[in-house]
């Protein structure tokens, strides 16, 4: 498979703001290389085996490369702070607990999505008993919007997106660090100073902003985001996403008719929207037919994570 259930809550236990606490550390933000060369090759023709072969000690200067070549690719593509994701786990007063760090997508790129993201794991394992110990693992956030009546929202995403090109997802980005401190570069951003209510704050009201921005949904037509679990993409080795169920107050034909619209801030970032019923979720979770294998890992994750969290029933009696 190419995902992974990192977390999931209990069935029909989804979790709201209330009910996650954020506990921010530079001790986990990403591990590096104990050398730094003071220059770096970031040459487009240099060959990245070879590199990594060379300076086998130093990828640093592989993650200057690597993001070189994808920018020199890709003129979409921008860099900026990301939280990342060191681990996640549940306590017996139903509270689920984030550990965070601070990366940027440079960084997401150039380890997550390096043709030596495996060598990587290695030495992570080898350095930390950890195999994300190197890797940028930067949070990602997807949710499974259910409509009035009672079907999912999934968006074909354009062919220069820098992700899961021209496949299917749910709606889903990422929280941003600059929302609370700013445009500050990566080595400027002391973790610790940022206020974990307010990473918290930002964690959920993005994936509202992601729905909004990519779908054109109003803001007061969705209801609160529910946590339901966090998945991991094996593609980009291991990305971690966290996955919420949304409620929305319009039907799939309204959803449709503002979607086609096309006033919405990422309007390009999609081609085509498509809605699944409760029962074909159900159906393509367990069968894996045809349409499963148009879909992203991240759709793939927060699909299943749906239908094993009884989120649709959870949302129900909510509302």
């Amino acid at each position: 498979m190419d995902f992974e259930i990192m977390h999931i809550v209990e069935k029909r236990k989804l979790k709201t703001a209330n009910k996650i606490l954020v506990f921010l550390s530079n001790e986990f933000n990403r591990k590096k290389s104990a050398q730094t060369r003071s220059t770096c090759d970031t040459n487009p023709n240099t060959n990245l085996n070879l590199l990594n072969d060379v300076h086998a000690s130093d990828f640093e200067c592989e993650i200057d490369k690597i993001w070189a070549d994808r920018i020199s690719k890709n003129a979409h593509l921008f860099n900026a702070t990301k939280f990342r994701v060191h681990s996640i786990s549940s306590s017996e007063n139903e509270m689920v607990s984030l550990f965070l760090g601070i990366t940027d997508y440079k960084e997401f790129i150039g380890t997550n999505w390096s043709p030596n993201a495996k060598d990587l794991q290695q030495r992570g394992i080898e350095a930390f008993s950890n195999s994300q110990a190197f890797l940028s693992d930067a949070l990602g956030v997807g949710a499974s919007v259910l409509t009035e009546d009672n079907k999912l929202i999934l968006l074909k995403r354009s062919e220069f997106c820098a992700e899961a090109p021209s496949l299917w997802d749910v709606p889903g980005g990422h929280a941003e660090p600059m929302n609370i401190v700013g445009s500050k570069p990566l080595q400027d951003i002391d973790v610790t100073t940022m206020s974990s209510a307010e990473v918290l704050h930002e964690i959920f009201d993005s994936i509202q902003r992601e729905v909004v921005d990519e779908v054109n949904i109003p803001l007061e037509k969705l209801g609160e985001p529910f946590y339901m679990g966090t998945h991991r993409n094996k593609l980009s080795a291991g990305r971690p996403s966290l996955a919420f169920a949304i409620r929305c107050f319009l039907t799939s034909e309204e959803v449709q008719q503002k979607y086609t619209e096309g006033n919405q801030s990422e309007a390009d970032e999609t081609t085509s929207i498509m809605f699944i019923s409760l029962d074909d979720i159900s159906r393509l979770v367990i069968e894996k037919n045809d349409l499963w294998n148009m879909l992203a890992p991240s759709a793939k994750g927060n699909l299943s994570i749906f239908c094993l969290s009884n989120a649709s029933k959870f949302i129900h009696g909510y509302y």
